[in-house]
């Protein structure tokens, strides 16, 4: 708000091409600082100069709302008047949709992510993906676009292949924990799955076997159905559980058994159309042709590959929901993959040109002696870790004698690790401390949700608010602060969006923490009286309502106290 009146007195002063505002390296020298780099050079003048010249002519034509324009070195630094910003800023800043875009009207966007493989751990690559899949379709939903959430996971392959030829040899174990609980019966996946994984490896026979039931797998042979759709159905319930622990939910799930036939089709009729190739009985597509790499797209088994399912999964977006864009959410390990993927795709499907995109995601490991499982001895899982920082959080909050302190707990456990995984560019890998992530101190979920739980209290204390707030006559440098970082809220909402990276939203909120505890340390807030109480405790509301539809965002709940 107070940004884009600054550029438009920039604009009205001649200054062309980007024009990026940013904070003075120190609180004294103002408000906002323009580096005159660019346009000195355009000037061809010393950049010192040149700031000199537009500040001086900034100052003869200057808004009410600034009481100094100066310049030091080579940039121009903007001092706003706090009572005239305030007198600004509140009206917008209390309107109930403030923070909200409308780029997306009508239009249709497709968030893929999560994607585990059933009779498969849910790892913590899953764990990310679906932490941050969430918060990007929130972003989206933000600017009113038509987010469909999807879900596409492996039900068939070798890694089923494997399993379902475990689970057969483990026949006895397998009908003795029907009867048990989901945890137990997902153990006991894992446990047919490295039977079989193992016996793949070592034992030629074992090999044959397995690679006869992958081919039984994909002609839906009665023969494993029941065995089949038995672990499977374990499995989605025990993804389901997860999602449903970290407050996600999807529109759809696709699943490879459904797609691989369409997808095969295409291949086959891209063959005829020169997009694939045949080499050594497999169609390829040739992307070493365009400057990128060769890959397989059916094998010369007849199945098509993870590439082949795609094109018929494409086909199936655009059937079901005509989108505008497809985000991607999956790791760094498969930028090249979708490239050649993407550009069959054009090709195959030419109404998908531009509208897919592979959101890059970075790793998530665990820091130091985090990464063993105390349960398995392996490395931790995504519900594992879930269970850890749960458990972290408890312990801390052991002698607390909060009501519904349990669900307290999870939601504070949540928070730590969303925040812990979102407070980071999207492609950034990630080195995870539990202990960090449960501080109530620093850059952590749990000191987002204090805050906000603070700040319910002291409302809770003022009593009902005033009916109408005026600005005093005076705004104290710390409010005017908190008022000026407040009104950021749609910007930080603007660049998450265009970028694909909530991090801009939980850097934003960070800050604003800071801000606010600045602002409560220095204004004296309920000792405070007449109308400067009632436009501290206005303050006070607007920032929490920004903070909770801020951590909203990034699929976080706030709690009411801690």
């Amino acid at each position: 708000m107070v940004k884009r009146l600054l550029v438009r007195i920039l604009r009205d002063a001649g200054v062309e091409g980007d024009i990026e505002l940013s904070a003075p390296p120190k609180l004294e020298m103002g408000d906002f600082a323009f580096a005159c780099f660019d346009i000195a050079k355009k000037q061809g003048k010393n950049p010192n100069e040149a700031a000199a010249k537009l500040a001086e002519k900034l100052r003869s034509q200057a808004e009410e709302f600034l009481s100094e324009v100066n310049a030091t070195g080579p940039y121009v630094n903007f001092v706003v008047e706090g009572k005239k910003a305030a007198e600004f800023l509140l009206p917008e800043l209390c309107r109930g949709d403030f923070g909200r875009l409308d780029s997306g009207r009508g239009k249709t966007v497709l968030v893929e992510y999560a994607c585990p493989n059933p009779m498969k751990v849910f790892h913590l690559g899953h764990l990310r993906n679906l932490v941050t899949g969430e918060a990007v379709a929130r972003v989206f939903e933000n600017a009113l676009y038509d987010v469909k959430r999807v879900n596409y996971q492996g039900d068939v392959g070798m890694h089923i292949a494997k399993s379902l030829w475990g689970i057969e040899r483990m026949k006895d174990e397998f009908d003795k924990v029907k009867k048990a609980d989901l945890k137990e019966k997902v153990a006991f996946l894992g446990r047919a799955y490295a039977f079989g994984a193992g016996a793949f490896e070592q034992d030629e026979s074992a090999k044959q076997e397995i690679l006869e039931y992958n081919k039984k797998i994909y002609e839906q042979d009665a023969q494993i159905a029941g065995h089949y759709q038995e672990a499977r159905s374990w499995s989605l319930d025990y993804f389901d559980e997860i999602y449903k622990k970290l407050g996600s939910h999807f529109d759809r799930l696709y699943f490879e058994s459904e797609v691989f036939g369409p997808g095969k089709r295409l291949v086959e009729k891209g063959v005829k159309k020169d997009i694939f190739k045949k080499s050594q009985g497999a169609l390829i597509f040739a992307g070493s042709e365009i400057g990128l790499h060769d890959r397989v797209f059916v094998n010369s088994k007849g199945f098509p590959t993870y590439e082949g399912k795609d094109m018929g999964l494409a086909e199936l977006h655009i059937a079901e929901y005509h989108p505008d864009l497809i985000i991607h959410v999956v790791g760094k390990e498969q930028s090249d993959y979708f490239k050649v993927v993407f550009k069959a795709l054009e090709q195959v499907l030419p109404e998908t040109k531009g509208k897919e995109h592979h959101l890059v995601g970075g790793y998530l490991q665990l820091r130091g002696d985090q990464k063993m499982s105390s349960r398995t001895g392996k490395v931790v899982a995504g519900d594992e870790l879930i269970a850890m920082v749960e458990s972290k959080v408890e312990e801390i909050m052991h002698e607390s004698n909060l009501e519904d302190k349990k669900q307290i707990a999870l939601k504070v456990a949540v928070a730590a690790l969303k925040y812990s995984m979102l407070k980071v560019g999207v492609s950034q890998d990630i080195a995870f401390d539990i202990t960090e992530s449960v501080a109530v101190s620093g850059d952590s979920g749990p000191y987002l949700l204090y805050i906000v739980a603070r700040i319910k209290s002291i409302l809770r204390k003022a009593g009902e608010p005033s009916a109408s707030i005026s600005v005093p006559d005076s705004v104290e440098a710390a409010e005017k602060k908190l008022l000026l970082r407040l009104s950021f809220f749609t910007e930080a909402t603007e660049r998450a969006l265009i970028s694909y990276d909530p991090s801009v939203i939980a850097k934003y909120l960070y800050a604003l923490a800071q801000d606010f505890n600045v602002f409560y340390e220095q204004c004296s807030v309920l000792e405070s009286q007449g109308g400067v109480r009632a436009f501290r405790l206005k303050l006070l509301e607007v920032t929490r309502v920004i903070m909770e539809r801020g951590l909203s965002l990034l699929g976080i709940e706030t709690v009411e106290q801690m």
